[in-house]
């Protein structure tokens, strides 16, 4: 344990809620956290986040369609005309997807959370190969061949994607996918609809939006990778 991990008692004591909600975040990765031997240690950094979050005068997560319009179109640095039409960035949304683009980087552990619902399981490790052929995913994270542009390695033992409900309710009843705080398979559902969706799932993610990924990750060096990559892929945009 290092000194500035805190203990789930103590993270709950901090936030006002129960140990049970404490251990429900960790599952759901809106708080971050190692797990040593059974007991889980929380990282203060993601409990300060998650704090901010919810605290009114701190500012909320931003909606799923404004995440996502802001991630793929570069903060509106790079619209296509799919981008425009799909997501409305004209107007009173495009300078606001501008504005973004001069918030702190580490705000991003928490801005954009609401893009999707994430989902960790553990399966087979022969099954990932499978797994992750399958069709209606996105890599995402350090699955994504972004990743090494990041100085990180793409790992086989673990896989992570975006998909829609429907797919993620398939592949759990194919590989008869555990939960598991801290399994191989991340499935992110992403929290949006009809052409949005489609236009989320239906090419590789740019980097900003891997970025934003690697972010979030529990790992500190694959945090800091992400946040090296944000500062790269907005480049003239901050």
């Amino acid at each position: 344990m290092t000194d500035n991990q805190i203990v789930v008692a103590d993270a709950a004591a901090l936030l006002g809620v129960n140990v049970q909600r404490v251990r429900a975040l960790l599952a759901a990765g809106e708080l971050f956290g190692t797990k040593v031997g059974s007991v889980w240690l929380v990282d203060p950094v993601s409990l300060a986040a998650y704090r901010h979050v919810r605290q009114p005068h701190g500012g909320r997560a931003l909606a799923p369609v404004t995440a996502w319009a802001a991630l793929l179109s570069r903060f509106a640095a790079d619209v296509s005309p799919e981008l425009r039409e799909v997501f409305d960035v004209k107007d009173e949304r495009r300078r606001r997807l501008v504005a973004l683009a001069g918030r702190e980087i580490d705000d991003w552990r928490w801005l954009a959370r609401r893009r999707a619902n994430v989902h960790r399981y553990e399966t087979r490790p022969a099954y990932l190969e499978r797994l992750a052929a399958r069709p209606g995913l996105v890599p995402a994270g350090l699955s994504a061949t972004t990743a090494s542009a990041a100085g990180l390695t793409e790992t086989s033992a673990r896989f992570d994607a975006y998909a829609d409900r429907a797919t993620i309710e398939r592949l759990v009843a194919e590989f008869k996918l555990r939960p598991a705080e801290d399994g191989n398979v991340t499935l992110r559902g992403v929290a949006l609809e009809g052409t949005q969706l489609a236009a989320v799932l239906g090419s590789p993610l740019p980097d900003l939006a891997v970025a934003v990924d690697l972010i979030e990750d529990r790992d500190e060096r694959t945090s800091a990778a992400g946040r090296a990559l944000f500062r790269k892929a907005s480049r003239g945009r901050r």
